[in-house]
């Protein structure tokens, strides 16, 4: 997972945190939300661990227990024989084996999320031969991480109230007040990268936000995000084009020609 994609994961956690109250809001200290962000992240693993933990362990009490009470083995002193199982025992086991992998799966991607390395040293052993290898595998840093995620949050403070603008205009018929409170921090944050972050193309952007919808909510949230934001589009390419005509003005940047044909 890529370093950017890490933080807006890591902002959308941020942003109910973030004071209502404006003067709350503008004395916030964005490094000690984060840092309580993560700290609430790898406590969330640690706890899925521990239930995973748990659910196997009442699985494999059941199983014991299905043989135990078979009728082959309740009257065996010795050792217990196999006995079969039936399609509603089996799929039962099975169901909890699921969820036990996607508690386990989710509760290594948070991690991820708090690195402090550039790379993860894996080390395996072939069982035949006892051959020991090593794979590096790359790892986004900290640092980007973290700068990342300040920027994306202190973009979205700094144009709050025109970025609720821009989606109040969007052609759809749901209202601000309205919205699922996930959604429409997806949509904040993606307007504050499709408006104000000129280094990110403006469908990178909103394609971005879906794959958040995808993880944070669902198809249809994804579907909704991805039509306001098209909406959008238009006129965040326009915002980008008139800031760059204002820094060119003042001599901080390249001919608006020139920087539109980069992109």
């Amino acid at each position: 997972m890529s370093a950017r994609r890490i933080a807006r994961e890591l902002a959308i956690i941020v942003m109910p945190q973030l004071p209502k109250d404006s003067e709350k809001l503008a004395k916030v200290e964005i490094s000690e939300i984060v840092d309580r962000a993560i700290h609430l992240l790898v406590d969330y693993a640690k706890q899925n661990l521990k239930d995973v933990n748990a659910m196997l362990t009442k699985a494999g009490n059941e199983l014991v227990s299905i043989e135990v009470e078979h009728n082959d083995n309740s009257q065996s002193s010795g050792e217990l024989a196999a006995v079969p199982l039936t399609t509603a025992q089996v799929r039962d086991q099975l169901s909890t084996l699921e969820v036990s992998i996607n508690m386990i799966s989710e509760a290594l991607d948070i991690p991820e999320m708090a690195l402090t390395a550039n790379s993860t040293l894996l080390r395996t052993k072939c069982k035949k031969c006892g051959h020991n290898d090593e794979i590096a595998v790359d790892r986004p840093h900290k640092g980007e991480i973290r700068d990342f995620l300040f920027r994306l949050i202190e973009t979205y403070l700094e144009n709050r109230e025109l970025i609720d603008e821009y989606i109040k205009r969007a052609r759809t018929q749901w209202r601000m007040e309205r919205m699922v409170s996930i959604d429409r921090d997806i949509l904040r944050l993606a307007c504050a990268e499709a408006f104000y972050l000129a280094d990110i193309p403006v469908n990178v952007a909103i394609s971005e936000a879906v794959e958040l919808s995808h993880r944070f909510a669902d198809e249809k949230a994804a579907k909704f995000i991805n039509g306001v934001l098209a909406d959008l589009a238009e006129e965040a390419e326009a915002v980008r084009r008139s800031a760059r005509r204002k820094a060119y003005a003042a001599g901080q940047a390249e001919p608006v020609e020139t920087a539109d044909a980069a992109e």
